[in-house]
């Protein structure tokens, strides 16, 4: 009985530390625990979900494989291999899994939440919407669900319906404090009405007994509500609070960064008169790209307002084809031999997936800056645009907003965000200096604040003729929108954003 109680006990700590975000601690635990208890359902999938969650997806995908092969009647093994396949972007073997536990189940709500999550990265918003309501027809009350409705309804800007659906998690439970971020998003904590929300945010905090990574998004979205109001002081002591405690959840290594750029050089220094002719590709992709929050979403939409243009949002899926490749190992000269195209070919094989009718798309990915020589090479015929922003407000735009993703691990920390727009700097300087008048450099101040001028010099420099609805992107352009700009991108060019760092000032020293 005291065996049995013992591994309750390390079964409900390593669950904490998974929820913790503590992936690699998971991982350890739950190997050591199942040499107890081997082939534990629960244990096994912390493994695998946890591989997934640090992006080791070679790991889960020959974790879950194997499972499976012995264990064939656990759906949950099943469920979270098609989570896996997606973040490889298999999607049409994620599908079929998917499907065939729906199949066997129909009240499966995992597997048709996750189908729905797969249907909206595919920009099926239609049918991912239909698979929530579906969902919730079995479980009305499932947050999960719900909250992945909606980001759904986010993405589609229906502002009204995400309004609803996290009034609906926040009756539910209260605990469950990401929604309370979809709300500050959209409200405007000057008018009246908003009042209530952050009220109820501040007796979140003061009544409920949350943890860290509860209180996180709060202090982020308290830091938002009294900067809509002009309250800076206590707007910046949320903000500080939210990224030191964010920060202290992340385990990363600056140093990572610095070596990247280091390697990347190298290898186009080592490259120096050597010459690549891929034949044409067939679609002409826009790469916009930046450091976060210094534009990239809106001269998106901007661009992709024009009929020729169709948006991809940030798909990621350039770096995640070099994710793949061992930089360290990466040979031009066998290129040349073979003068095969296989990146612009893989990435190609992802983009079939999306219904898309026209010859331009733009790919909002930010950190492709790292790879635009790259970029030159494999897509003939592409272009890119790099947007940059006044270092100051770029800075407190990232500070202000809880950026999560395996590569914006340094958006927390003052200095390391200082640090990595040097990198980014640096970046630039070097793909202009060996690509001369390839990049086009878009100024965000001078976008916004001569916003038809700066766009007629985008377009003709993207091989497109003027359209004057490009610059009623806010009304003509329905294409979806994931990021935390989604609620800015739907409205017209605003100048307020331009100079937010000085009444922020006093408190910074950079």
């Amino acid at each position: 009985m005291k065996n049995n109680k013992d591994i309750i006990d390390q079964i409900k700590k390593i669950s904490n530390i998974f929820q913790a975000g503590d992936f690699i601690h998971a991982i350890s635990k739950s190997k050591k625990l199942l040499h107890q208890i081997p082939n534990n359902e629960f244990l096994l999938n912390v493994v695998g979900m946890s591989y997934l969650n640090l992006g080791k997806l070679d790991d889960a995908k020959n974790l879950y494989k194997k499972v499976i092969k012995q264990n064939p009647r656990v759906t949950s093994f099943k469920n979270n291999y098609a989570n896996v396949l997606k973040s490889l972007d298999k999607f049409d073997e994620a599908e079929k899994v998917l499907n065939e536990l729906i199949d066997a189940n129909p009240n499966y709500i995992n597997a048709i939440n996750n189908l729905a999550n797969l249907k909206k990265n595919l920009k099926k918003f239609d049918d991912a919407i239909s698979l929530f309501i579906k969902a919730l027809k079995i479980d009305p009350n499932n947050i999960t669900v719900l909250y992945n409705l909606a980001l759904c309804y986010r993405s589609v800007r229906n502002y009204d319906e995400v309004i609803k659906t996290a009034k609906k998690i926040n009756e539910i439970d209260q605990s469950f404090t990401n929604v309370d971020k979809i709300i500050s998003e959209i409200k405007n904590y000057k008018d009246q009405d908003a009042n209530q929300h952050l009220s109820s945010m501040n007796k979140k905090l003061k009544e409920l007994n949350l943890s860290s990574e509860q209180k996180i998004p709060l202090y982020f979205s308290l830091g938002k509500a009294y900067e809509d109001k002009e309250e800076y002081e206590l707007s910046l002591k949320h903000y500080i609070e939210g990224n030191k405690l964010r920060r202290s959840t992340i385990n990363y290594d600056f140093d990572n960064e610095k070596n990247k750029i280091a390697l990347i050089k190298k290898i186009f220094e080592d490259l120096k008169d050597k010459k690549f002719k891929f034949e044409n590709v067939n679609k002409k992709i826009i790469f916009i790209c930046g450091m976060p929050r210094s534009g990239t979403t809106l001269l998106e939409q901007i661009i992709s307002a024009h009929t020729k243009v169709e948006s991809l949002g940030e798909t990621e899926f350039l770096g995640k084809i070099f994710a793949m490749l061992d930089l360290n190992k990466f040979n031009f000269d066998t290129l040349l031999d073979k003068n095969k195209n296989f990146i612009y070919n893989d990435y190609e094989k992802l983009i079939q997936k999306y219904d898309l009718n026209n010859e331009f798309l733009t790919d909002k990915s930010l950190l492709n800056f790292q790879l635009i020589g790259f970029i030159k090479i494999f897509f003939p015929g592409s272009k890119v645009l790099v947007l940059k922003r006044n270092f100051e407000n770029n800075f407190f735009s990232i500070y202000k907003n809880e950026l999560l993703g395996p590569q914006l691990k340094w958006t927390f920390d003052k200095k390391e965000i200082k640090e990595y727009y040097k990198i980014f700097i640096d970046y630039i300087n070097f793909w202009r200096e060996i690509f001369p008048n390839y990049l086009m450099e878009v100024d965000y101040e001078q976008l916004v604040t001569n916003t038809e001028k700066v766009t007629r010099d985008i377009l003709k420099y993207c091989d497109l003729n003027w359209e004057k609805d490009c610059l009623n992107y806010h009304s003509k352009n329905k294409s979806a929108i994931d990021t935390a700009s989604a609620n800015q991108a739907n409205r017209p060019i605003y100048k307020t954003s331009l100079n937010k760092f000085e009444v922020y000032r006093k408190f910074f020293d950079l």
